[in-house]
């Protein structure tokens, strides 16, 4: 009898970083930047915004404050894209920001005064607080055994919809409660959008299909000005040209609270950071190896620390964007790459960033709706490759999605923790990825072939 050569049930096809390598040709790699830009544009600026406000910026500030947060989201995105020597995982990833530093940011401004001088001292928190991310990278690195597809599918499956519910008030128009939230414009704008996503990914194909984000943005966003929900007046008010210089609102302070503060969340952004390179990792068709996330983190860091000197949140991975890597199934992190530049270049120009900031919110929300899910459905398919029929396996899944639900749901619940351990337990996706690397522990223990799984 010969025995029959078996096949494994997921290869790792051995080109896997081709596509990532890829340079596509120029008209269509120029609308894959655009795409990837607006994704990122359009809805990472709420970050600063809602810092500006919570520490009462004014209005000119804060303008700056915007500019400088693309300006150091395009240069850490080139930098983690391209590589600079160890620093970067060279995966299609944009840095922009993530919503853990918000809470950090209010307090420490607020206690410092508020202000330009409360983000002074944000800014020396960031900066700190990325030299220990850059010098904790191996650590993260290390994580890989402990990350078995059982671990890795909850936690991305948490990633996707954990932030499902952000879309839903992008959907309505803004908060609960508001006299405009769930109104008919604002729906009709959202359904246009996805109805348009839908209908291009029925019909369309080739190019048209991988820009189908884009092009329901710019439908959203036509029938937003035809409805009266997308106000363009702005753009004519913006000024052509103007430049980000380091240190704009002066040298950063640091106190040890504040640094403390932003030190912990950042390192809870780590943990955010690295899964998110395994979901990118199981759309590219390899997972990220321990040298990869080793330098992946190491440009997380490194970003932190050009934050503080621009005057910028921290740019951390953006996961609105690896689900558009999926949706497009464009690969390439050359393209990510020169969406990143766009990012320098519209840091110069307002009037042009004036046009992306006025898509309007449902739109917007129609179209992380999408790729958010495709996000949670990667996690879900990675979870196809562990053994649910296990029942040690199906009760670390099941408890691990259902503690990260506690505070994605409602995060009051650890308001009589205190402030730093509120910061760990609030992130819907930290609690996930503590929990299903523990049980799995408990359960299966460290197992040796968990980096090849």
């Amino acid at each position: 009898m010969v025995d029959r050569p078996r096949t494994a049930p997921n290869p790792v096809p051995a080109d896997a970083d081709a596509a990532v390598n890829e340079v596509p040709r120029f008209g269509r790699f120029a609308l894959y930047s655009v795409q990837h830009l607006l994704t990122f544009y359009a809805t990472v600026l709420v970050l600063p915004v809602i810092i500006a406000a919570g520490i009462h910026l004014p209005q000119a500030e804060t303008v700056v404050f915007l500019a400088a947060t693309v300006l150091a989201g395009g240069i850490a995105t080139i930098v983690q894209t391209v590589g600079v020597w160890r620093i970067g995982i060279r995966k299609p990833l944009v840095l922009g920001g993530s919503a853990v530093v918000i809470g950090p940011a209010i307090a420490i401004g607020n206690a410092n005064g508020g202000g330009i001088g409360g983000l002074l001292a944000v800014f020396g928190a960031s900066i700190v607080a990325g030299l220990v991310l850059a010098a904790a990278s191996p650590l993260y690195g290390a994580l890989l055994r402990v990350f078995p597809p059982v671990v890795t599918g909850s936690v991305i499956a948490m990633v996707g919809l954990s932030l499902l519910p952000i879309t839903v008030k992008l959907i309505g128009g803004g908060e609960p409660g508001t006299k405009s939230f769930g109104s008919a414009a604002n729906l009709t704008v959202a359904a246009t959008t996805v109805v348009t996503v839908l209908l291009i990914y029925r019909f369309g194909k080739g190019l048209l299909k991988s820009i189908a984000i884009l092009v329901g943005l710019v439908a959203g966003g036509a029938v937003g000005a035809a409805v009266g929900v997308a106000d363009f007046s702005g753009v004519a008010d913006a000024s052509w040209f103007s430049f980000v210089v380091p240190f704009h609102f002066g040298l950063p302070t640091f106190n040890l609270s504040a640094v403390l503060a932003m030190t912990v969340a950042v390192l809870i952004v780590g943990v955010e950071c690295t899964s998110s390179y395994f979901a990118v990792g199981e759309i590219l068709g390899r997972g990220p190896t321990d040298k990869e996330v080793r330098r992946g983190i190491l440009a997380e860091g490194v970003a932190a620390v050009l934050g503080g000197i621009v005057g910028s949140v921290p740019p951390t991975t953006f996961n609105g964007n690896i689900g558009l890597v999926r949706a497009s199934n464009v690969k390439s992190r050359w393209v990510v790459a020169a969406a990143g530049v766009l990012m320098v270049v519209l840091s110069c120009l307002p009037k042009v960033a004036a046009v992306a900031a006025a898509l309007p919110a449902p739109a917007v929300g129609a179209a992380l709706m999408t790729l958010f899910g495709i996000i949670a459905t990667v996690g879900i398919q990675t979870l196809g490759k562990a053994d649910l029929h296990n029942d040690r396996n199906l009760i670390v899944v099941a408890i691990s999605l259902g503690a990260g639900f506690v505070p994605t749901s409602y995060p009051e619940i650890f308001n009589a923790f205190p402030q730093g351990l509120q910061m760990v337990l609030q992130s819907g996706i930290v609690v996930t990825a503590v929990v299903a690397v523990a049980l799995n522990l408990i359960f299966n223990g460290l197992q040796r072939h968990a980096p090849a799984e």
